[in-house]
């Protein structure tokens, strides 16, 4: 799985490959306390979980994956949830997503 930052690097993305575009928040929030809307519209995990299912369904198998967090401000958080033992994995969907994909870069 690629991670992209600035739009620029969504130029390198490989074809066929399945491209996450995250989406910033609605609205401003004071550190640590995003609104349920905002957050799951960055929740990374979350969609690369629905990604998996509906590739698994369509019998489809994911080659490669890009993350476009291009228009996120700070795509730190990002890249946390991505990395094996930086941010916990709470229950079946955070543990079945880090068991299935791997962050090889970030552009």
């Amino acid at each position: 799985m690629t991670v992209v930052t600035s739009p620029a690097g969504l130029g390198a993305v490989e074809p066929g490959a399945r491209v996450l575009h995250l989406e910033p928040a609605l609205h401003e929030h004071q550190p640590g306390s995003e609104c349920v809307a905002c957050a799951a519209r960055g929740d990374v995990r979350a969609l690369l979980f629905d990604l998996l299912q509906r590739a698994r369904s369509e019998q489809r198998p994911l080659l490669s994956v890009v993350v476009d967090a291009s228009a996120i401000k700070d795509s730190k958080p990002i890249i946390d949830r991505l990395e094996t033992g930086t941010v916990p994995a709470f229950g079946l969907r955070d543990h079945t997503v880090l068991r299935s994909f791997h962050l090889a870069r970030v552009i």
